[in-house]
């Protein structure tokens, strides 16, 4: 008996399980990708498959932050064709990004490129710092809020 849980342990410490969240962490990292994906193909129906009702975005060129459960379906819509009408084509892509899950929650951070090909030819890329909380509501990660931001050009490190 005792040798049985020597052999137990022993192979419990040289052959540790994935932690229970590991499945969590890849499934937060999929709908983190698929939000992109959606966005870069211009799909405002998909994209919003994957927002939770109420969902907060902030980005670095609106004032304000858009509730999703106050400003409804239309203004999300106004701001996607804003945000395309002078968009030939447009991709994120996500830079050393890191995820993070606690219980339900989810949370990816890091930095995110944005390229812009105008529709008169003109290409513009700006390099933002991103922070988005997702949570975990009937079986799926949904995106509660997103932050992006320019990076300051330059950041003191405090002493």
């Amino acid at each position: 008996m005792c040798c049985n849980r020597i052999i137990v342990l022993f192979f419990l410490l040289c052959f540790p399980i994935a932690p229970a969240w590991a499945g969590d962490l890849e499934d937060l990292e999929t709908s983190f990708e698929d939000i992109l994906e959606r966005l870069n193909a211009k799909d405002l129906k998909g994209f919003l498959t994957g927002w939770h009702p109420h969902a907060v975005l902030m980005v670095h060129d609106y004032v304000f932050p858009v509730d999703r459960a106050d400003a409804g379906e239309e203004i999300w819509a106004q701001i996607f064709d804003d945000f395309f009408v002078a968009t030939q084509r447009i991709r994120l892509t996500p830079i050393d990004v890191e995820f993070r899950v606690v219980e339900n929650t989810g949370i990816v951070w890091g930095g995110i490129q944005t390229l812009t090909e105008l529709k008169d030819g003109t290409r513009k890329v700006v390099n933002l710092r991103l922070t988005a909380t997702f949570v975990k509501t009937g079986g799926r990660w949904l995106l509660l809020s997103w932050q992006s931001a320019v990076p300051p050009e330059r950041n003191p490190r405090p002493f």
